[in-house]
């Protein structure tokens, strides 16, 4: 079979934007407000936490070992990638470095919606032509390890991200991208509305909680009365797939959690 070369420019632009980040439509039902996102500490958790994917990862190759056999990988570390086959580098090309997550599965609908794919960090290619090249990490966000996979580079975060609160989308929350239990502020969440439910980046979703009650447990034959949900924080999107997206949790009243009702619009 005949094999057609690949380089990095030919494919950069259009990897995360159609497949990873679904695209960013413009909108007019922006409010006055946007999401800061100049701190870098807050652009390397948004780097760091990934996406949900169902696709095969757009893999270009894999760190198979490194210059001084370190089993933890880091920034500063020269390590050696194995390329896929038809794809070729040039010194100083960049790269995402990526690995295969759990699989997530709907809390309540019970449906597959594929893996988390984690960012580990990024590297620059130092040199090499042919399927074994070098390369050197220059940001880890986490451990970086052989096996772990990469990918064409994150688009550039912009400074701030305009907020918009007018269409009215319903879900709820899948999970953190660590697996975290107790969600709070300034931390990331996915949740399952995507761009196939016409959500774009910049979209503000509060989120809620049923109400609980201990006072009906020992009447089991009395109805419970319906208690109205509770408000416990909002989140801010920073990056949509098909079926899910990326917040930012901008306010916690309280721990969110994992199946947490989202509701964005105008409250």
């Amino acid at each position: 079979m005949r094999w057609t070369k690949i380089t990095l420019s030919a494919g950069l632009g259009i990897l995360w934007s159609i497949l990873i980040c679904g695209g960013v439509p413009e909108s007019s039902a922006q409010t006055n407000q946007a999401l800061d996102l100049d701190k870098p500490e807050l652009r390397d958790l948004i780097k760091a936490s990934g996406f949900i994917t169902a696709k095969p990862i757009p893999s270009w190759g894999s760190i198979i070992g490194s210059k001084d056999g370190a089993v933890n990988l880091t920034e500063e570390d020269v390590v050696y990638l194995q390329l896929e086959r038809g794809k070729e580098v040039q010194p100083g090309d960049r790269f995402s470095i990526v690995r295969q997550g759990e699989a997530v599965t709907h809390p309540v609908t019970k449906k597959e919606l594929g893996n988390v794919v984690l960012v580990a960090g990024e590297l620059t290619i130092l040199e090499g032509k042919n399927q074994v090249v070098t390369a050197k990490i220059n940001k880890s966000y986490r451990s970086i390890q052989e096996g772990d996979m990469i990918i064409p580079p994150q688009p550039a975060l912009p400074r701030a991200v305009p907020i918009r609160d007018q269409k009215n989308i319903k879900g709820i929350v899948l999970l953190s991208p660590e697996g975290a239990e107790n969600i709070t502020e300034k931390e990331i969440i996915f949740i399952d509305r995507g761009n196939r439910d016409g959500v774009i980046v910049g979209d503000l979703f509060s989120i809620y909680q049923k109400g609980a009650s201990s006072v009906f447990e020992e009447y089991g034959k009395i109805e419970k009365p319906k208690l109205p949900m509770v408000k416990v924080g909002k989140a801010v999107v920073v990056s949509v797939q098909d079926e899910t997206s990326t917040a930012l949790v901008t306010h916690s009243s309280q721990a969110i959690y994992v199946g947490d009702q989202i509701v964005s619009g105008k409250e």
